[in-house]
């Protein structure tokens, strides 16, 4: 065997140790086998004996000289070969493949993606309850955007639960939460004008009312007691309604962001996930403020809606999706969970937000199907009927005659009696 070689002198920087196989083949290029012998021996066994006996052993004292000269900590090739799947490094980040996940669960895993199905069956018989109540009883004017806001609890479950079922489908599962419950919000604030008669109706009903924008979660009372309340006109309305509107818009524009990062790498995902952040705060924050305003606005007008507990329904879909998402998250950085290649930490913690999320929505649902089924009062759904102008004016013409007669015959009736006298 050849002594270990040193690093020279003149070398600065400190190279990537080679490979057991790329120091064999450096080794075979630069070894005394006689060249003439590497071209002309046809004898496979004689070369097959020399590269075991003499050429592999003094590459792999190479290898390993040259990993104790650059400081490279690890244990043999044959510890670890030896060592099982789960005793190996673990990254905790690491989303397993479906294949590699589902040979890794338990009984208690099994479980857990059983009740998860009855649970999923379950919000979509409540889902499919509260249609027909909806389809069947509530006006016209207000139909599609109640059914388009009750359907937050079934997508969100069904998606829920395939993010169980598939662990790398969890992002997909979360930016469909999140743009589904800003599509339902933006629905919501529709619902509460449809509920007034309209936005023209709406504004008549609520003249002697104002917009008061000292109103959480931007804007209490204390901090922001000089801003001014604003008169009840078109513009606005316009205005609350964009403030809701920008919701959808610009979730889905992060998310998109954030999808195409995860496509390409999920190391960028994982870095400007952070970054994005206080983007998705603002968006939520001012259009939660709009929406509150709107209810303070008609909830006076519209008494028997309940439209606070209609949105704190909704809101709870929010509060819940993001405020478990970072604890879990944070468990997660701090190293809480167990992990076992392929179940990582970050396969518990997805597993216990999913399982969460999927019994909230059922409770959700629940309410929901309560407040949605309540009949509704139909005297705010009435308009006053406008007839065209020449009809007005010959109900008028005939009006006039009618009295005319009436006048007639209350004239005839006095002279005949006064005969009679």
């Amino acid at each position: 065997m050849e002594e270990p070689t040193t690093a020279p002198s003149e070398v600065e920087t400190t190279p990537t140790p080679l490979s057991i196989p790329d120091v064999i083949r450096l080794h075979l290029r630069n070894s005394s086998l006689d060249p003439r012998l590497k071209l002309e021996v046809v004898d496979s066994r004689e070369i097959l004996s020399r590269i075991t006996n003499d050429i592999v052993p003094q590459a792999v004292d190479r290898y390993l000289s040259a990993r104790n000269y650059y400081n490279v900590t690890s244990a043999p090739v044959r510890d670890a070969v030896s060592l099982p799947l789960n005793e190996t490094q673990c990254v905790r980040s690491h989303i397993p493949a479906v294949g590699e996940y589902l040979a890794a669960i338990n009984v208690g895993g099994i479980a857990v993606c059983s009740l998860g199905a009855l649970v999923v069956i379950t919000i979509l018989v409540l889902y499919v309850d509260t249609l027909k109540h909806i389809l069947h009883h509530v006006p016209s004017i207000a139909k599609t955007n109640s059914v388009f806001v009750i359907s937050v609890y079934p997508v969100v479950a069904i998606v829920t639960y395939c993010a169980i079922v598939v662990p790398r489908a969890h992002l997909l599962a979360e930016a469909i939460t999140q743009g589904m419950f800003m599509a339902c919000l933006y629905q919501l604030f529709c619902l509460f004008i449809a509920y007034a008669g309209g936005e023209s109706e709406l504004i008549r009903r609520t003249q002697s009312t104002a917009i008061i924008m000292q109103v959480p979660p931007c804007c209490c009372y204390p901090c922001c007691s000089f801003l001014p309340t604003l008169a009840i006109s078109k513009r606005n309305v316009k205005l609350l309604r964009l403030l809701v509107l920008q919701l959808p818009v610009v979730q889905g524009l992060v998310y998109l962001i954030l999808l195409v990062m995860w496509a390409e790498e999920e190391s960028l995902y994982q870095v400007n996930y952070l970054y994005l952040q206080p983007v998705v705060i603002a968006s939520i924050l001012s259009g939660v403020w709009g929406m509150i305003m709107m209810i303070r606005m008609v909830s006076d007008s519209l008494p028997d809606y309940k439209l606070q507990q209609k949105f704190v329904c909704l809101q709870l879909v929010l509060v819940l999706a993001k405020l478990q998402g970072l604890v879990l998250r944070i468990c997660v950085w701090a190293d809480l969970f167990p992990c076992r290649a392929p179940v990582t930490s970050a396969v518990y913690a997805n597993l216990l937000y999913n399982s969460a999320m999927l019994w909230e929505m059922m409770i959700l649902c629940s309410f929901a199907r309560m407040l949605y089924k309540k009949y509704l009062p139909e005297v705010y759904f009435t308009k006053p009927v406008q007839f065209p102008r020449h009809i007005i004016g010959v109900i008028d013409k005939l009006a006039k005659e009618d009295l005319k007669n009436d006048r007639t015959r209350e004239d005839t009736k006095t002279t005949s009696a006064r005969d009679k006298f």
